[in-house]
């Protein structure tokens, strides 16, 4: 007779009491009930524990007796944790995670974190613990669905990394069939609205800099300082966020970001104008951190949306990283530059792969005429905002009025 919820609590008699499929429950002298699975294998008869009542339930034991029996079907012995392991299916987040790792190296900090934050908020949730091997279309429809219409560009990456994951997990041999993330041929035929086109990051018109400038220079911390910063020398949040003392060169006025905090992996050196080693000087943190704009804590980042948060409270709707469309902008519109300088002041790719291998050169002097013609574009206020003049586009020449706080060789 198989055993029930309700009747377990009541038996206060020591002893083993049968239920079903080999499953019964080792009542101990003091009273403690225990499930035990019986089973044979190879001619020989051995006992697997599976939890203490009421911690595990009729119905938790019996689906656990269910599992097992499936592997001893396959030869599997249930106490051979080296074969328990490796017969343990590998579930949606453990692949994920897997994956994660196994490509940390070549990737950015950033980019990591992206992948962690994205997959632990959206998708773990809802089908982390679902095995690789029996992910469906529905459970794609299950993560996505709600992202297509409320965040169009997180459910494209979030598509994205989980097609990728689950085709690695097909090489290692963890699944069969397609892949139910693919979107060509598949979800593109099911989720509304299309696909979601990447909407860039909103950059401010450039010549509604000069007059935000002003604006900015009168904020106070750190966080407007790496901002002016990271406007002036054309980077990324995060590079410019994690900016070191020991990465600037004073002598040739440059600053060198290592490779490990680039995007593209590759070390990239920015020559720094007047106006950018003024707001170096500014800052104040030399010789109490080794980072340039630390958070409270001198020794570490500043919050992730702390220049975010600025621009908000500063009532615009741009972002910081739309500053290099900006930048782009304006040396396109305004300036005479070439377009591969342009491209490598904002460290992007500049010719195919057989090219790349003769255009070995920074083009160093060309981008410090660049960067000088920008920082004193961005600086000294206009009447006219819309009219730029004359000089921008054709070297450095010498400094007018206003724009920067001071002189380099101060430092």
């Amino acid at each position: 007779m198989s055993l029930s919820q309700k009747v377990i609590p009541n038996i206060t008699t020591p002893g083993r009491y049968q239920d079903k499929n080999g499953l019964f429950l080792n009542v101990t002298e003091t009273l403690s009930k225990n499930w035990v699975l019986r089973y044979q294998l190879n001619g020989k008869r051995r006992d697997k524990g599976l939890g203490s009542f009421p911690e595990v339930s009729v119905m938790d034991a019996r689906k656990k007796v269910a599992e097992l029996k499936a592997l001893i079907a396959q030869g599997i012995d249930p106490l051979d944790d080296k074969a328990m392991q490796a017969a343990k299916p590998v579930t949606v987040e453990e692949a994920a995670r897997s994956y994660i790792e196994r490509y940390r190296l070549s990737w950015t900090h950033v980019h990591a974190r992206q992948w962690e934050r994205s997959l632990e908020m959206h998708v773990y949730p809802k089908i982390g613990d679902k095995p690789v091997s029996a992910v469906d279309t529905d459970d794609m429809l299950l993560v996505l669905t709600d992202l297509w219409r409320e965040i169009p560009e997180t459910a494209r990456r979030i598509r994205n990394r989980l097609e990728q994951v689950l085709d690695a997990e097909k090489t290692l041999g963890h699944r069969d069939g397609d892949n139910p993330a693919r979107w060509r041929g598949h979800l593109q035929n099911l989720l509304d609205r299309g696909y979601p086109v990447p909407v860039p990051l909103d950059g401010m018109n450039y010549r509604e800099l000069p007059a935000f400038w002003l604006r900015l220079e009168n904020e106070d911390g750190r966080a407007a300082r790496c901002l002016q910063f990271l406007i002036l020398t054309g980077t990324r949040t995060n590079e410019a966020m994690g900016a070191r003392w020991d990465e600037i060169d004073y002598e040739k006025q440059s600053w060198t970001i290592p490779a490990d905090r680039m995007k593209n992996r590759e070390e990239h050196t920015i020559p720094l104008s007047d106006e950018a080693m003024a707001i170096l000087k500014d800052v104040g943190t030399r010789g109490h951190s080794e980072l340039i704009f630390p958070g409270r804590n001198m020794d570490k980042l500043m919050a992730d949306n702390s220049l975010r948060r600025l621009l908000k409270k500063m009532g615009l709707d741009c972002t910081p990283h739309g500053f290099r469309s900006t930048f782009r902008t304006w040396a396109q519109e305004e300036t005479k530059h070439e377009s591969e300088v342009c491209e490598q002041a904002l460290s992007h790719v500049v010719g195919t792969a057989t090219t790349k291998r003769y255009m070995r050169g920074t083009q160093f002097e060309k981008r410090r005429l660049l960067m000088a013609d920008w920082g004193q574009f961005a600086t000294v206020p206009r009447k006219t905002p819309a009219v730029v003049e004359s000089r921008v586009g054709f070297g450095a020449g010498k400094r007018r009025h206003g724009g920067s706080r001071a002189s380099s060789s101060a430092l």
